[in-house]
């Protein structure tokens, strides 16, 4: 849904998301996505697309620090900025600066004045990797209804599950199709489980939870978590990936100064380790046993289990992940992802311990419904390349 208007006039990022540099564009494709997750999902898709329209250009537009440093990752001819802020001057002159003959926004990035704007320099607007859970579908039906002529630029919709697609046709919106998801267009880099834990200074037969995108209240349920299985796990570790860095502090001290090291400095034999840095995750998931799953077990939605998958992990979430409902539904069905709360995950945590044959089952298993969903990749390319060969 429209993101929330108090990150429009946020401090973070102001001045450069006000101001433009001194390079117009000639008919760019505009990509727009909020952050690294968004832009983790999409990047082998514009890498591909960067790689096959050699002679487009091709910008790439994220709110935050983090997003604009993962998306110049993705290809050296993508030319990267912040995304300007959605007022109507300013995106007026991001439209002559960049001067767009396409935008293709990911996800739930619908901004008004771009929308306008696109509709007033006729520039055509498809929506990749799309989705709308309940909530914002009634948010967008209202929208919608204050900006008809301007959602009748929405030239394709390409929608993350069958549900999703379901919901932007019951808006109207021209030329939907479920092209899956593309966080399911994976492929991450091999890591030795015990060459990593060696060099994180964990020991090989360390039980070892890794707790990906934590978000705030949820450190503390994990503190208590372990406090009660310490004594039946005796060689439990925990690796906790807070999904804003700047949280590290924070949560340093929910813990006792004996309890917690950061990896940036990282010390042996702490129970808790913080990850202060970006782009550790793969890492952290590989020398992992059991992963979980942060935004899902207080009201946050979620965040993608994807990664963890890759590496075979079995990953428990909890009962929050309408974010990423039909990336859960897909590995739920096969039961190859377990659903938690507080009450339980001492106890499924336990099993998992001491069930090792039925957790290596629920991470390959999960692996499989991955590769099997891998073709999203090749769904959007062919909804997308008609637009762009017409181009």
């Amino acid at each position: 849904m429209y993101p929330c208007l108090r990150l429009i006039f946020a401090k973070q990022n102001f001045s450069k998301r006000v101001s433009f540099q001194n390079n117009n564009l000639d008919k760019s494709i505009w990509i727009h996505a909020a952050s690294v997750g968004e832009i983790n999902a999409v990047k082998m898709l514009v890498r591909t697309l960067t790689e096959t329209y050699t002679q487009t250009t091709f910008l790439m537009t994220a709110m935050t620090k983090a997003g604009v440093e993962t998306a110049k990752n993705i290809s050296n001819k993508l030319i990267v900025r912040y995304f300007p802020l959605d007022l109507p001057h300013l995106m007026k002159r991001a439209f002559l600066t960049y001067h767009p003959s396409l935008i293709i926004l990911v996800e739930t990035e619908i901004w008004p004045n771009m929308l306008y704007q696109a509709y007033q320099h006729k520039v055509p607007v498809i929506i990749i990797n799309a989705r709308l859970s309940i909530q914002s579908f009634r948010r967008f039906r209202l929208l919608k209804l204050m900006l008809h002529k301007e959602f009748s630029n929405i030239c394709l919709v390409c929608a993350q599950s069958e549900i999703d697609a379901e919901r932007f046709q019951r808006l109207k919106l021209a030329n939907v199709k479920n092209t899956n998801n593309l966080k399911f267009a994976l492929h991450l880099p091999h890591h030795e489980k015990n060459l990593l834990r060696i060099a994180w200074n964990y020991h090989p037969d360390d039980f070892i939870i890794s707790f990906g995108c934590s978000r705030p209240g949820e450190e503390e349920i994990m503190k208590r978590v372990r406090d009660k299985l310490k004594t039946i796990i005796p060689n439990l570790k925990i690796i906790i990936a807070p999904r804003h860095i700047q949280r590290v502090n924070e949560i340093k001290e929910i813990f006792a100064e004996n309890e917690v090291t950061i990896f940036s400095d990282i010390k042996p034999n702490y129970p808790f380790l913080i990850i202060d840095e970006m782009g550790i995750l793969p890492q952290m998931y590989a020398l992992s046993d059991i992963v979980l799953i942060g935004g899902s077990f207080l009201k946050f939605g979620g965040h993608n289990p994807l990664e963890a998958v890759w590496y075979e992990k079995p990953v428990i979430m909890g009962k929050y992940y309408y974010s990423c409902q039909s990336t859960v539904e897909k590995l739920l069905s096969e039961q190859a992802i377990i659903i938690s709360d507080e009450e339980s995950l001492i106890n499924d945590i336990h099993t998992l311990y001491l069930k090792v044959e039925h957790r290596l089952e629920i991470g390959k298993k999960a692996k499989g419904i991955l590769l099997q969903n891998q073709h999203a990749l090749e769904n959007h390319l062919q909804a997308i390349n008609k637009y762009l060969d017409r181009l």
